[in-house]
């Protein structure tokens, strides 16, 4: 059987001690620069492969967070994981990811397994809200936890999104270019992003003297529901709408089907705002105006959160509270006499 390759190979590879491979490796203790690029030099040309299982039993601490989502699938949430992961690497740690699909069941065995296998701390993504606080396994959570753009009846650090803010400003816009009826397209009000977006459409609206009509709102419970065929009924009221405001490439992109189907040209038929992060959006057929996600610094604030209670951090749970941001495109103009 062929010898795997040991940190002694990468040690002689590198010329340096085994110490030094340890401390560049693990990221303890001082190395230079120069000395730690030629460890990682060392490594990739011999092919080591470190025995994490083994350190977690010598030092006590895995040197791993976990991230809890519920659908790696979603591009938000995979541009999340690869920003956090980057972050935490440059801190010596790995991230391990795992999909809960919104399974209550799945996500309470995903954080007891967590919790056995002994990680450090939890960012996740949950999908409960309005649980007692008594039923709620994140309640009873026993390692250092941030919960994203949730709201939480217990005490831990949480990130979270203005969007009541950021929906509101992107309305008022369409309004200041004289659109009165505005569609709304986004997740269901039974989580906080679909709550808050929905507040921020009416005040926008009702701060023009526009009177919110519920029937150009499509909040979806699950990914079962067409926004196509939402956007379609719209499209077939007596007075439709002349704009959108929409969610993600899923649910913007359905919306649109049904547009191009009725045969309305953007923007000059019909005004579109997407949500999300411009590389969702990079390939849209015309710059879309965005009402933007700012994924690096969201995973920015909740590492360095997490990194700070694995680090001894006590007291408290802290709220960070994040714009979006409208960078404006050409997918908006006045509509049509």
């Amino acid at each position: 059987m062929e010898k795997l390759p040991s940190v002694r190979d990468v040690a002689a590879a590198a010329g340096v001690s085994i110490a030094t491979v340890s401390r560049a490796l693990n990221r303890t203790g001082y190395v230079s620069e120069e000395v730690r690029e030629r460890v990682q030099k060392a490594v990739r040309e011999t092919g080591y492969t470190p025995n994490f299982n083994a350190k977690h039993l010598r030092t006590g601490r895995s040197k791993a967070i976990g991230l809890l989502v519920s659908n790696m699938a979603n591009p938000f949430l995979a541009a999340f994981f690869a920003a956090a992961e980057r972050h935490l690497h440059a801190a010596g740690f790995s991230l391990l990811v795992a999909s809960t699909y919104d399974d209550p069941l799945r996500e309470q065995e995903l954080l007891t397994l967590y919790e056995s296998r002994q990680l450090e701390g939890l960012i996740a993504y949950t999908a409960r809200e309005g649980v007692a606080r008594a039923r709620d396994p994140y309640a009873h959570f026993a390692l250092p936890l941030v919960v994203m753009d949730r709201d939480i009846e217990y005490d831990c650090d949480t990130v979270l999104l203005d969007h009541r803010t950021g929906v509101r400003q992107a309305v008022d816009y369409l309004c200041a270019l004289g659109h009165r009826r505005i569609a709304l397209f986004g997740p269901h009000e039974g989580v906080r992003s679909g709550r808050e977006k929905l507040l921020g459409w009416q005040d926008a609206l009702v701060q023009r003297g526009i009177a919110p009509d519920r029937q150009l709102t499509c909040l979806l419970k699950s990914a079962v529901e067409s926004p196509t065929d939402q956007m379609a009924e719209m499209l077939r009221l007596p007075d439709p709408p002349t704009a959108l405001v929409a969610l993600g490439t899923h649910i913007l992109s359905g919306a649109l089907r049904a547009v191009r189907r009725a045969g309305l040209r953007i923007p000059s038929d019909f005004s579109v705002i997407g949500i999300g992060t411009e590389e969702v959006f990079a390939l849209a057929e015309l710059p879309l105006t965005t009402l933007r996600f700012n994924f690096e610094q969201m995973s920015r604030n909740a590492t360095q959160l997490i990194l700070e209670r694995v680090g001894g951090h006590r007291g408290p749970g802290r709220c960070i509270t994040l714009p979006l941001d409208l960078v404006l495109g050409e997918s908006c103009a006045p509509p049509p006499a």
